[in-house]
């Protein structure tokens, strides 16, 4: 029989490598334009090629299909929890989502040849190129939403957002109850759950809360809970956790292991910090997370299963996305609406299976609980009547210093008040229970920095204690309370039938309702919406994605290194003695400071804007700091890798071998561009870093200190440049330093050399070189170089001729005379689009708009121009034209490229608003979309979701958080603002669009921060306005409003460009000889996305001997690879891209040949969790909107 079987197992395996042998021949995507001659004797040899390889890997390919079926079939529940459904051998269905399918060895096209984008004759004109999209790629994007029973969108129709006086419970209603309802077999149980909420910075920076606060907690919490093992409490914040350990001696740390162990103490989401929701990047926080969960599984040995967030002022699906995909089970919220959780608690929604819109198949639903009153303090948590709740908050005992507003303080607990006391904080647990669908109540006990001192400790754990040993002695109460981690809570919940706990949501489903969207915008009380953090800061706002980009940038190449080092030989990461070792150590050391920087800067008084003015300036110095220590490990790995001889490389980690484009000196500045100091005969090498996993052909600037260059590529052949002056203020020009702007062709995950060459005047070949031609209007010209043509122009104001038009054979923008846009024209579609500049003032109040709060005094008013005069540089690369404005200098450019940066019109602004009071500033785009009352916006950058303008809430509730996109649509076109830097934003009318630029404000809004934002700096932002004409022949399920809703590729390109942009590397010295190209890579897929390759670290590590040392941080060898396949709308053309979607199929093999071992384990996304064993070689069928994360070796 068992011969059999195994016969039947490799007949199918054979019949199954045959078949897809045959599909990879026969059945290979489509092209969706028409290919040239060259690209299809390009493609026919790649599949050649392709299919000799695959029939060379049959026999093995079989032998991989036995042991994956082996190791399927032992695959646990937790891990179809954590990672999606698994595969077994017959493929499963196309959107079953989160799954490997490693079935046979399926085609995986290349994209980099799909056309040459080369320029044909004066290299002004490109063949425009396009994605070739596989038909069925566009399915995903077309297939309805799950069924889901609560949709936020219906749930905001039916709302008034009316706040009528709820009596002690102001925003609710009197609750009533039955006690009869609980019994001997049907108690009530109550969890009561001791915590501190710990903010890494807010009035304090985080090392100044650590010494006077958050260590005294966590000394405490070791000294208090083992002297009773009934008392419990929980920790969220791992970045004080990690300072706290580092001091702490053996016998602490084996303490805090054991209270773990004995389930009293409980980590709740593990993350560095608790992250903001509304303008964090997936990328931050999935990297902070993981940050925090590398942590505690190098320190504790800990798994969180339950997610807590219950300060973030308003909350996303993507998170609860990731926390699903990182292996956590429940999670518990707290700032949402007030209306909306008098709506949810009235309709006993409170506890909810949150499901992502996107999801057919619903895999990665998460169970949440909602706290359902004002606050997660205890006045606020105990029940409904917060006069009551207070009462027993026992650090407010009399004489304490603290008192209860309400102005009845507590008593503590004797055997003379217990029963009175007890009955009445019983009263509060049954009326809470009425809002729940199960008998189990969950009551938190803390507030901000709680536990400080010793005696709230005793206070707390003490009084508390008497009321339960009272109400659990007294049976005809009909009640069990306790002290409980979030674990206990939801423990009860599923034996209770809820489903929740072990297995995920998936159980939960039939006795708990599914919701669907999100929780913005917040609002706590009256119409008070907390839309202005979406805005304040937003300097630092956009120092963030810098610091991300660059981040991201340095731990690919910084991997990427240190497998080149193992591949020849080096060891990589071994032995710290080694030359190498001691390299990737200090590298190391860099990486870790501005990992740990980037996540703390994540947490909901960081990047929000909403912390004291001198904690704002540690963020800064802080983020700075990291973005000078990423520039260091990019150069130093980049000079390795574009080494000759690897193998004898001689490594200086302190060696500064290359400038990187920019330059942050000052925490309060924009960055200054580094200038390439040039003197006639110069032959410099500018070395560009492409971290993107996909080719890109691109327009490059490097600022040098005369015009008169040539440039070289790689290939050694001449590059069309143009020269432009640079302007030092608004119409005057450096003599000393220029842009030089040329068009780069950058394989994927590369580094390219292009030589920059100082010549004479005469020498100049004009052929290869133009000089931008610069016009000026209702302004005297600049003085320029003679090499620049300099016109003025005049006219009447208002007059026709006073329109202004730049062009580009991609692109045509029209502007007024002021030097506002008028009208776009892209793929041969023209649209009306208008941009002003608008501004709020604040309501007259004794609360106003602040840090937390937009409250706007009426609708926008717009802001006189007051220009200085227009300027326009044109040429056959970029044209721009830059205008002074009021508190602005405002700069539109177009640039002639065939790649992505082509395709849309790039918006520059300077602003400064410092001279205004109570000024909030916004840039409004107006066109003729017949958008309606809807429009889009990404959540953290990760899903788009449907926006609705309702009339009957004011404006800032219309206002939300637009992380890096929002776009409107009809029936012909989409209108898209991709943005740099998160901010926020809204359409208040029909075709409209706007997004706030910066606030100040002379108050505080009473939210406790205590101070008004007063510190603005001159800030940069950066947008790309793209007009997208509808292909007619295509559908998507969003049609002009629909539910769901997705970028295009482009569209996703074009915030990847912004996001991610190339890096120039500017030689500081002599390199030495170097290689001119160095690339890891194939390229991905279109529709896959390289979200970062991290290398992870190993515990601390000594080295004994003479020079004996610590190292904190050793690089470890293994490197974290995340994929994201995203989802896309293919109701639009993907000019300027060189790729091809092919299904979601990527093979490691071919990302990365030379480096890292063959074996490969998918993990969680925080790598906590250990998934299928595979290699290289396998085919992964990456699913739409999927994350994954997979964990290489370093040979």
């Amino acid at each position: 029989m068992r011969l059999r079987v195994s016969s039947m197992v490799f007949g199918v395996a054979v019949s199954l490598a045959t078949l897809v042998l045959l599909y990879q021949v026969l059945s290979l995507p489509p092209d969706t334009h028409n290919p040239g001659e060259e690209k299809e004797i390009l493609s026919l040899e790649s599949r050649l090629r392709r299919l000799e390889n695959n029939i060379q890997s049959n026999q093995h390919t079989i032998s991989e299909i036995k042991n994956l079926v082996h190791q399927l079939a032992k695959t646990n529940s937790k891990a179809n929890s954590v990672l999606g459904p698994q595969y077994g051998v017959v493929a499963g269905n196309k959107f079953m989502r989160n799954g490997i399918n490693t079935v046979g060895v399926a085609e995986v096209p290349g994209g980099h040849k799909s056309g040459t984008g080369g320029p044909e004759g004066p290299l002004v004109h490109y063949n425009l190129t396009s994605a070739s999209v596989m038909q069925d790629d566009c399915i995903f994007a077309q297939t309805p939403p799950p069924a889901t029973e609560v949709l936020m969108e219906n749930v905001y129709k039916q709302l008034k957002f009316d706040n009528p006086d709820g009596g002690a419970w102001k925003q609710g209603w009197n609750i009533e109850y039955d006690p009869s309802q609980w019994s001997q077999q049907k108690k009530l149980k109550v969890f009561v759950v001791p915590h501190s909420h710990n903010d890494p910075g807010w009035i304090k920076t985080y090392e100044q809360y650590y010494h006077d606060q958050t260590r005294h907690i966590l000394d405490h919490m070791v000294e208090k809970l083992p002297q009773d093992h009934r008392r419990k409490f929980i920790w969220a914040e791992i970045s004080y956790l990690s300072m706290w350990w580092e001091q702490q001696p053996e016998s602490v740390r084996t303490t805090v292991r054991n209270l773990v162990e004995r389930g009293q103490l409980e980590i709740v989401t593990g993350g560095w910090v608790m992250n903001d929701e509304a303008n964090t990047h997936y990328f931050a926080i999935l990297h902070q997370m993981t940050e925090g969960h590398q942590w505690l599984a190098l320190n504790l040995g800990v798994k969180p299963n339950n997610g807590w967030a219950i300060d973030p002022f308003g909350l996303t699906p993507t998170m609860a996305y990731l926390l699903k995909r990182m292996g956590l089970e429940n999670m518990v919220i707290q700032r949402v609406h007030y209306a909306i959780k008098k709506h949810h608690a009235k309709e006993h929604l409170l506890e909810f299976v949150w499901r992502q819109v996107w999801d057919p198949s619903s895999t990665t639903d998460m169970f949440c609980h909602m706290m359902p009153f004002y606050s997660y303090d205890i006045p606020h948590t105990c029940g409904p009547d917060p006069k009551v709740c207070c009462q027993f908050d026992f650090r407010r005992l009399p004489g304490s210093g603290v008192t209860c507003p309400w102005r009845v303080p507590p008593q503590p607990i004797s055997e003379i008040n217990v029963a009175t006391r007890a009955q009445m904080l019983l009263d509060q647990y049954r009326k809470k229970a009425q809002l729940f669908r199960t008998n189990v109540v969950l009551v938190q006990l803390g507030d901000d920095f709680r536990y400080v001192r010793a005696d709230e400790w005793d206070q707390q754990f003490l009084n508390y204690q008497a009321i339960f040993d009272y109400l659990n002695s007294h049976p005809e109460l009909n009640v069990e309370a306790q002290f409980g981690t979030l674990a206990d809570y939801f423990r009860a919940v599923q034996e209770e039938g809820g489903g929740a706990g072990e297995g995920g949501a998936g159980g939960a489903a039939s006795s708990f309702p599914t919701l669907a969207g999100d929780f913005f915008t917040y609002a706590d009380r009256d119409d008070h919406y907390w839309s202005g953090y979406y805005t304040s800061r937003p300097f630092h706002k956009s120092l963030d994605r810098v610091l991300e980009g660059y981040l991201r940038g340095a731990e690919i190449l910084y991997s990427l290194m240190l497998g080149a080092q193992s591949a020849v030989g080096g060891g990589g990461v071994q032995g710290s003695s080694s030359e190498w070792g001691r390299l990737g150590e200090a590298l190391m050391q860099r990486l870790v400071s501005a990992r740990r920087a980037l996540a703390l800067f994540q947490h909901h008084d960081g990047i929000t804007g909403t912390a004291k003015d001198h904690v704002v300036v540690d963020y800064a110095n802080k983020l700075i700091k990291s973005v000078d220590d990423c520039q260091h490990v990019i150069q130093q790995s980049a000079h390795y890798l574009l080494s000759i001889n690897q193998r004898a490389y001689k490594s200086d980690p302190d060696a500064v071998y290359y400038e990187l484009g920019e330059k942050f000196t000052e925490h309060n500045k924009p960055p200054s561009k580094m200038v390439l100091g040039l003197q006639v005969g110069s032959v410099i090498p500018a070395v560009i870093y492409n971290p993107d996993a996909h080719r890109r052909v691109h327009l490059i600037t490097i600022r040098t200190s005369s015009p008169y260059v040539e440039i070289v590529s790689p290939k050694g052949e001449g590059v069309r440049c143009q020269v432009d002056p640079v302007f030092m203020r608004h119409g005057e020009a450096s003599p000393t330093m220029f842009d030089v702007t040329f068009l780069a062709d950058l394989p994927a995950l590369s580094l390219s050399t292009y030589t920059i060459k100082a010549l004479q005047p005469s020498s100049v070949n004009s052929k290869l070189v133009t000089y931008g031609q610069v016009t000026v209007r209702n302004m005297a010209a600049p003085t320029l170089p003679e090499v620049f043509m300099v016109e003025e122009e005049g006219g009447e104001p208002g007059g026709a001729s006073q329109t202004i038009t730049l062009s580009t054979p991609q692109l045509e923008a029209v502007f007024s005379s002021a030097g506002l846009l008028q009208s776009i024209k892209a793929q041969g579609h023209s649209q009306p689009v208008s941009l002003e500049f608008v501004k709020y003032g604040v309501v007259n109040r004794h609360e106003t708009s602040g840090a937390y709060l937009f409250l706007p005094d009426k609708e926008a008013v717009p802001v006189s121009p007051g220009g200085s005069g227009v300027v326009m540089v044109r040429g056959p690369l970029i044209s721009s034209l830059t205008t002074q404005l009021t508190h602005i200098l405002h700069t539109v450019s177009l640039k002639n490229s065939p790649g992505v940066d082509g395709q849309s019109v790039d918006i520059h602004n300077m602003v400064d608003i410092k001279s205004e009071r109570n000024f909030e500033f916004a840039m409004r785009l107006s066109s003729d979309v017949k958008s309606g009352d809807v429009f889009y916006t990404d959540l953290n950058g990760f899903q788009i979701i449907k926006r609705t303008r309702y009339g009957k809430l004011p404006i800032q509730a219309n206002y939300y958080p637009f992380p890096s996109q929002a776009f409107i649509q009809d029936a012909d076109s989409r209108l898209s603002l991709l943005s740099a830097q998160p901010l926020g934003g809204s359409s208040l009318k029909s075709g409209q669009l706007e997004v706030m630029l910066d606030r100040r404000l002379n108050q505080d809004d009473n939210r406790g921060l205590g101070q008004g934002v007063l510190d603005n700096l001159l800030t940069p932002n950066s947008f790309r306005l793209l007009l997208e004409p509808r292909l007619k022949a295509k559908e998507s399920i969003s049609g002009e409003d629909g539910l769901l809703a997705y970028p295009s590729l482009l569209a996703h390109a074009t915030v990847n460009d912004l996001l991610y942009p190339l890096y120039p590397l500017l030689p500081t010295a002599k390199t030495g000889q170097m290689q001119t190209v160095w690339s890891a890579t194939g390229d991905l897929p279109c529709d896959v996305h390289l979200v970062n390759l991290r290398t992870l670290v190993d515990p601390p590590r000594a080295t004994l001997g003479p020079a004996s040392r610590l190292t904190p941080h050793p690089p470890a060898p293994h490197a974290a690879l995340t994929l994201h396949r995203i989802g896309f709308d293919c109701a639009f053309n993907t000019p300027g891209l060189y790729c091809t979607t092919n299904g979601g199929k990527v093979r490691l093999s071919e990302l990365f040949p030379q480096t890292f071992r063959e074996q490969v384990q998918q993990m969680s996304l925080s790598l906590l969790y250990e998934g299928v064993d595979m290699t290289k070689a396998y085919t992964l069928s990456l699913q739409p909107m999927e994350l994954y994360t997979f964990k290489l070796t370093s040979s």
